[in-house]
């Protein structure tokens, strides 16, 4: 009786583990197997992944359309992305209190959230709206904005910043791009986040330039639960062996990037979450219960083996309860994150004639050796007589320029879907 008993449970307790197990989309995995065409194609359908990771899987699905050149369908992504991640609470919260903190819809940390305000404004910009463009910037600078009470810092990622100058410039609000610079000339200035030489901090630069390279740089920061039941989520930096840029026009040097953002840095810079004291209480509740069902259980097994199959049965029963009880109590940290950022950001500002150019860029390692095979040929930048041409480029895996119009407005899904006969 008792050995059916804990069968019983046992097969009850099987669906909600495998719940607490289920692992979001592994983008990285699909990028190893096919780019960001693999990862477009499996995301297609964001409806078919759970609720709670949708807003991840729709910031996948934006970005490897940026990636691939489908700019208006990127845009009208990382838009509904933005919506929920900045107008929306969540859900699944008081299911992650007792379940696995992965109940919880994906809203994404600070520095995720400024990347989706930061992509979505680049393309805005891109597009020729520089006024969406501009408020997308700046709301990349508020969820930047750590809480200066608890001694996290201000907001400090400045490819944000060089965007808003750009916007304002384009405005003609040179006293604009002086504050700009005044509120980055009271930062910090934390090597690890970026070069304090940048020589395009001023507004005679910014205005001289027509030029605008943002060149991202190695893999960004992965979470790992780590500690006592996997309690503690772990910040890791991603490998990558770039440190910076060189770009070519005609065979001239424009000159080399410099650093204006570190993700690594932006993801731990933001002090301890809320859920991170609730995790840790799940753990030592987890290691409690389970060893008092288990005590139980094994009490009731003496009882009845003396003869007293009533009591041992009850208790016996009991310790069985507060054990799938303890099992289910899921601790470990969520891990879920953008797999798909850079590790750094580095600006390139440069003076071109208007008409079209061809671009090389090279990378190198901290030691200054190119590294030839990610060297970047016939990237087509188109200058215009009046503003800038503003790109955003990826080490690797690299991202494609358009040269046409017609494949930024295109549905990248065309191909896929039945046609109707007439």
């Amino acid at each position: 009786m008792l050995t059916k008993m804990l069968r019983l449970g046992a097969f009850t307790l099987l669906p909600f583990l495998a719940l607490g197990c289920q692992s979001v989309y592994d983008a990285k995995a699909a990028m190893r197997e096919g780019g960001y065409q693999r990862v477009m194609t499996d995301t297609m359908d964001v409806e078919s992944f759970p609720e709670r990771d949708q807003t991840l899987i729709l910031n996948y699905r934006a970005h490897s359309k940026m990636a691939l050149g489908y700019h208006e369908s990127a845009t009208a992504d990382y838009l509904r992305a933005w919506n929920i991640m900045n107008h929306g609470k969540g859900g699944g919260v008081a299911g992650a209190y007792f379940f696995s903190e992965r109940q919880k819809w994906w809203m994404g940390d600070p520095y995720e959230r400024a990347f989706n305000s930061w992509y979505l404004g680049m393309l805005y910009y891109q597009l020729g709206k520089p006024e969406d463009a501009m408020a997308c910037f700046r709301n990349a600078i508020f969820v930047d904005t750590g809480d200066l009470k608890q001694g996290e810092y201000a907001a400090d990622w400045l490819p944000a910043f060089v965007m808003r100058m750009r916007c304002f410039l384009s405005r003609g609000d040179s006293a604009s791009v002086q504050m700009l610079l005044d509120e980055i000339s009271r930062l910090p200035k934390e090597q690890a986040n970026y070069d304090a030489a940048c020589p395009w901090l001023s507004v005679e630069a910014q205005k001289d330039a027509n030029v605008v390279l943002m060149l991202e740089l190695g893999e960004g920061p992965f979470f790992t639960a780590e500690g006592h039941h996997g309690s503690q989520r772990v910040i890791n930096q991603g490998e990558y062996r770039e440190a910076y840029a060189e770009v070519f026009c005609d065979g001239q040097s424009l000159g080399r990037s410099y650093k204006i953002g570190d993700t690594f840095f932006q993801a731990i810079t933001r002090g301890g979450r809320v859920m991170d004291d609730i995790l840790k209480g799940k753990a030592i509740a987890k290691t409690a219960t389970i060893a008092t069902g288990a005590t139980a259980i094994f009490v009731g097994a003496e009882l009845a083996a003396h003869g007293h199959d009533d009591a041992g049965l009850i208790t016996a029963g009991v310790g069985a309860a507060v054990l799938i009880a303890g099992l289910l109590m899921n601790a470990e940290a969520d891990t879920r994150g953008n797999a798909l950022l850079p590790g750094e950001t580095h600006l390139l500002m440069a003076k071109l004639p208007p008409g079209k150019h061809e671009l090389e860029v090279r990378y190198f390692d901290k030691g200054g050796s190119e590294l030839r095979g990610m060297r970047q040929q016939g990237v087509p930048c188109m200058v215009p007589e009046q503003g800038d041409a503003a790109l955003v480029l990826r080490s690797d895996p690299r991202y494609y320029i358009p040269r046409e119009s017609s494949l930024i407005k295109a549905d990248p899904y065309a191909h896929l879907k039945p046609v109707k006969s007439k």
